[in-house]
This record gives structure tokens, sequence and C-alpha cells, in this order.
């Protein structure tokens, strides 16, 4: 049986195209919108598309030199005083998949109360709410999966997200390799796939998901579509971090995810080497070329892939493990417990 969020996956690339000419088309009003080059940004969205903006806000700042603050809509909405600028002519970015989601209608309610004609929507569904209520929607039809897990969705949004920043500073360096990213893709899950769903089907019974800078948000995302699209238990934490603490719980029936960055590889490195010696260990890398040492298996996305580009590509290698665990332990990809595809909350 193949599931609707495994066609999401593998056919990503279509709507990764689609993202890249909605922003080219929508680009100039962008900037003029944001105007002044000391302006400040806040992303706000609930769930992945959160986790989209941890990952891309250090985009944001090294390539526009702005400060960039990230928070979940549901905090911008209950405690607007701790969460929204208090002065100046900031401008606020949402990524949402459904545009209906209560805490995110909210959360920019409550911003353009105080801020008002400066909010940017990055969504996939033309005539919701949250497109109808933006200054300048970035709206993506091609990217909507009608699913719980998101998969297209999140990676297209990421990549508007990501290429807006490059136009915005004018890197066309970095604008082109985005371009290229979903030319790419085919041939990298082609590659990797049965190093994945081998993986996904060895006997462990939880995942821990390490990443830092740009990438601390790409392994918050794998943890979630594990759980979510698996029901297995997982957790994400900054590379370094595992040490202070949460590595007394990895073991031999814990798999451990490195995605590995450039800027940061000796460490991230020694830690994954540290965390093998109890655990079975999956680092992707920039170079990796698929062998085995030890515990430690290497998946590799290409050395021409820049830095801030790398989660682009990790991201669908992680789609697919998450989907493979869940077909290995018999469980429906497309749903899950408890979940629904957006939030709505009561009125009352």
């Amino acid at each position: 049986m193949t599931y609707r969020c495994y066609e999401d996956i593998k056919g990503q690339g279509s709507a990764w195209k689609a993202a890249l000419r909605v922003v080219d088309e929508r680009i100039e009003d962008i900037r003029g919108l944001i105007g002044r080059p000391d302006a400040r940004m806040l992303f706000t969205s609930c769930g992945s598309p959160y986790f989209l903006g941890l990952a891309t806000a250090t985009l944001w700042r090294e390539k526009l030199g702005m400060e960039v603050a990230v928070a979940p809509s549901s905090e911008v909405m209950l405690f607007p005083h701790a969460t929204l600028p208090g002065d100046g002519n900031p401008f606020l970015v949402i990524a949402t998949r459904s545009g209906e989601t209560t805490e995110t209608v909210r959360a920019l309610e409550t911003f353009s109360a105080r801020f008002s004609g400066r909010a940017v929507v990055i969504g996939c569904r033309p005539g919701s709410t949250l497109e109808e209520m933006a200054d300048i929607p970035v709206t993506i039809p091609e990217a909507y999966d009608d699913v719980i897990p998101q998969t297209r969705s999140f990676g297209s949004m990421y990549l508007a997200s990501q290429y807006m920043a490059a136009l915005l500073a004018g890197d066309g360096e970095l604008a082109n390799s985005l371009k290229y990213l979903p030319d790419i893709l085919p041939d990298l899950l082609y590659r990797w796939e049965g190093e994945v769903r081998s993986l996904a089907e060895e006997d462990w019974d939880s995942a821990v998901f390490l990443g830092g800078g740009p990438l601390y948000g790409i392994a918050t995302e794998a943890s979630l579509k594990l759980i979510e699209m698996s029901l297995t238990k997982a957790v994400s934490y900054h590379t370094l971090e595992v040490r202070h603490g949460p590595r007394s719980v990895v073991d031999d029936h814990t798999l451990v995810v490195g995605l590995g960055s450039r800027w940061g590889a000796r460490h991230e490195d020694q830690v994954l080497a540290e965390l093998s010696r109890g655990s079975r260990v999956l680092k992707l890398a920039p170079d990796g070329d698929g062998s085995r040492n030890g515990n430690i298996s290497e998946i590799g996305v290409g050395p021409e892939v820049p830095e801030h580009a790398l989660g682009m590509l990790y991201l669908p290698l992680l789609q697919l493990l998450a989907y493979h665990r869940a077909v290995h332990r018999g469980v429906d990809p497309d749903e899950s417990n408890n979940l629904t595809s957006y939030v709505e909350l009561s009125e009352g």
C-alpha cells in the first residue's frame, strides 16, 4: 500500500519550484514592506511551521543583520507583553499550512493591533483566513498536503523563507543554490532511501535528533515527524547540549541522528563518536559516502550544498525515516492519534 504522505515526500520537488516562483513574484512587495535597514522581525507559527521559524531565523539574522525573534503563536496570543516588540517598526512573518489555526489568527490580530500593515503570511491554501488577513500573502497551493503530518508543505514554506532572505540580502550565490535544490532532490532520495529504510527497520525504540545553529529547527521537526507518523518516542537537542544531562537516557535501544554542519563538524563528530559506544547513530553530513564505521552510518547530500541549504536536503531524508518506521510498525503515517490537520480553539 502506498500512503499519501509518501507521495508528498517523494514528489515535493515540484512544490519547491512553485515556492521559488511565488517568492519571485512577491519579493518587491516584501522589500517595500520591510523598508528600513534596521527593521526587526517576529516569526510566529504553531507546530511544524514554528520549527521552520527556528530553522530559518539564523539565515535572516546573518544575511540581513536584523534582530529576529521566534515565538509560538500561542505565546503571542496569550502573552503579547512578553513577545511583541515594544516599539519601532517591526514586521511579522507567519508560516501556515491551513491558514486557519486559531492561535495564529489571534497572534496576527494581536500584532496588527499594534503594528498595522506589517504582516507577511507564507501559506498553502488560497482563500484561507490568514491569507485574507495578510498584508502580503505568499501562497503556494502546490505545497498543500491533505494529511496530518506536514511534509511537502513544510519543505516548500521553509524554502520560500530561505529564498526570501537570500533575495532581500542580495546574495545571488545562495539564491541560485536554493533554486537548484528541487532538481537534485530526486537523485538524492533515490540514492539514500534504501539506507534510510534499512535503518528505520532496525531494533530501536526511541530516537534522539541533534542539530545546532540553523539545523536545530530541522532536528526538532524531525523528532515531531517521527512521533506523529510512527508513534515512536523522540526528542531533539542542540548537539553539544546532549552531554548536559540528556545523554543519560541514550542506550542500546536508541537511534541517535546527527545533523552535521561544516561550522561545528569537529565538535559534532566527537559527540556522535561518544554516543555510538552505546547506541545506533545516523550521521547526515555534506560529504557522507554511505560508509558504516562501527555503529555510525553516514549519509551525504553533496559538498556543493551551501551551509544554510543543508537542512533543506536533510529534511526529506528524515521524513522518509519517519515514514518507513511507521510502515515497519504497522502504523498509518497519514493519520495520528489525537491530532487534526489544524487546531481550532473554542471561542469560549
